[in-house]
């Protein structure tokens, strides 16, 4: 059986964070609509320490890659849709 993983890495810009403590409630807010949306697993990366930048990764796995590069397509979408942030630079990975 083949499988497919698919990575979508997205830098973030958070346009109305005033604080840490703010971007760090939005990112928390968006990787959870994300994890029960979607189903998928989502990390932070990068920029830990600045308040108006952040990073996320997130990874789908299927058997169908069609599957796999649509669900990251729509996840980019829907983090784009969000007000709170602007996204820079989405990446999307494939591994089989």
């Amino acid at each position: 059986m083949k499988a497919c993983l698919g990575l979508l890495t997205v830098e973030l810009h958070f346009d109305h964070s005033g604080s840490l403590k703010e971007r760090r409630s939005i990112m928390s807010s968006l990787k959870s609509r994300l994890r029960q949306r979607f189903n998928a697993s989502v990390a932070e990366a990068d920029f830990g320490d600045v308040w108006q930048r952040g990073g996320l990764i997130v990874s789908c796995a299927g058997s169908n890659p069609n599957i796999v590069e649509q669900t990251l397509r729509d996840i980019a979408a829907f983090i784009e849709q969000d007000s709170r942030v602007t996204t820079i630079s989405p990446s999307i990975r494939f591994y089989e």
